[in-house]
């Protein structure tokens, strides 16, 4: 009798234990969709909807908002938990600039988020498929117009992460990127015992399909050989400064740029409070990589047609 209720006593440890690390498993992966709320128009810039599908068929939604005489197409990628008109980061303001500086802009929702099809978070191992995606939507529809990718966050992993194996890449403008996701989510669940974590890792990927492993621009960022400009907050309470550090420190590269906010607390929110420094930086940065055209003053019209792209 001791010993059955031993082995009963044991099994009931290994369920509550497996329990909480699938618990875990499903909070790592968790979609965190929200409504996007606004539109190009709103700011009085011409748009069109566009749907396209990624190489695993799914379906994204986006914007592609074009500059007549445009330079450059800039692809704006959010932030994990945001979408194409991320309020918080000021998305939508960001996009708007940048037309009127003369570059067309698409932007759009990765899986799982915003209006595009998708339930899981897969911590960067299919949403690298999205930004594969926009890629070759963009360069269908811009020829060899050259392309700089603006990613937030998550969005500027994603973009580090799917540049080296992409043509056209004429730059990367990465804000407050991720070095490494299994990193990130160890320091942002220091609690969860080691054995524990590592299982929870196990079921996120077999269960849920979230790859912690897949989502490392640390150990790509030597391939990269288009320039990079790194932005960073010194007091980031979401993605610590280091993993920016690190993956300048990782690179060779003497085209890299660093701007390092100083004095600075918040995630991806320095064009919020800073909008014109923040926007003359970047056009500074992709000025250097793409030669600019003379750009004749042309009246923006409204436009909404959707596009639907396979």
């Amino acid at each position: 009798m001791v010993l059955l209720f031993g082995l009963i006593a044991l099994l009931i440890g290994v369920l509550t234990y497996l329990s909480v690390a699938l618990y875990f498993a499903e909070l790592f992966t968790r979609s965190k969709r929200s409504r996007v709320q606004g539109t190009p128009e709103d700011l009085g810039i011409r748009f069109q909807n566009v749907q396209f599908l990624t190489a695993d068929r799914m379906t994204l939604t986006g914007w592609f908002q074009e500059s007549p005489g445009a330079r450059a197409t800039i692809i704006v990628i959010h932030d994990r938990e945001g979408n194409r008109a991320d309020s918080l980061q000021g998305l939508l303001h960001l996009q708007a600039d940048y037309v009127r500086q003369g570059f067309n802009v698409f932007s759009f929702d990765l899986r799982g988020r915003g209006e595009s099809a998708g339930q899981r978070d897969h911590l960067g191992a299919t949403e690298q498929v999205d930004v594969q995606a926009a890629i070759a939507y963009v360069r269908r529809r811009t020829s060899r117009l050259p392309i700089v990718l603006h990613g937030f966050g998550f969005g500027a992993a994603l973009a580090l992460q799917t540049a080296p194996g992409a043509l056209d890449i004429a730059g990367v403008i990465a804000d407050s990127p991720i070095a490494s996701m299994r990193d990130l989510l160890r320091y942002r669940h220091q609690r969860i015992p080691h054995t524990m974590f590592r299982l929870t890792c196990f079921l996120s990927r077999r269960i849920f399909g979230g790859d912690t492993k897949a989502l490392t621009p640390i150990d790509v960022i030597g391939r990269l050989d288009a320039p990079v400009l790194f932005i960073h907050a010194e007091s980031d309470d979401v993605v610590p400064e280091s993993h920016t550090l690190n993956l300048c420190a990782a690179s060779l590269n003497p085209r890299h740029e660093t701007w390092m906010l100083h004095d600075f607390r918040g995630h991806c929110r320095y064009y919020v409070e800073h909008p014109k420094e923040y926007l003359s930086r970047c056009q500074q940065f992709v000025e250097q990589i793409v030669p600019a055209r003379f750009l004749a003053p042309v009246e923006v019209q409204l436009n909404t047609r959707t596009i639907q792209a396979g």
